[in-house]
């Protein structure tokens, strides 16, 4: 009899040693996904699927308009520009680029852009659609 209670508790203490070890997996686990989340702020990931920032949208409309400029080196203004809301997803950037021609040359063009904002991350090109470019 007094077998059965020795051998009954050994694997209760098994079984509290194994819950111990889960928890403290779990523990880590969730460190390491409170550390990547941390991180991932830094990069202004929009995590939660929300709208973007209007510097995200800069951003995307600096990257769209580029290809558009002629020019080798373009520098757009970061404190210069305009925006603005047309719908729920569809953004109006005005701002200018300084380009320096192959000659050396240098020119200032402004730019209106209408973008329309599909879903996913803000920070990625494939995810916004050009609806409208004017370059002055």
């Amino acid at each position: 009899m007094s077998n059965d209670y020795h051998q009954l508790k050994k694997a209760k203490g098994k079984t509290a040693r194994l819950g111990v070890w889960v928890v403290i997996g779990l523990i880590i686990l969730f460190g390491l996904i409170l550390f990547r989340f941390t991180l991932s702020g830094s990069q202004k990931q929009n995590l939660f699927g929300g709208l973007p920032s209007k510097e995200d949208v800069y951003e995307a409309a600096k990257i769209i308009v580029k290809p558009s400029l002629k020019g080798d080196h373009v520098s757009f203004s970061d404190d210069g520009f305009e925006f603005g809301k047309r719908s729920d997803s569809v953004y109006v950037i005005r701002s200018y680029a300084d380009v320096t021609a192959e000659d050396g040359s240098q020119s200032r063009q402004y730019f209106n852009v209408t973008i329309k904002y599909n879903g996913g991350l803000a920070t990625k090109a494939n995810n916004w659609e050009l609806q409208a470019l004017q370059l002055q």
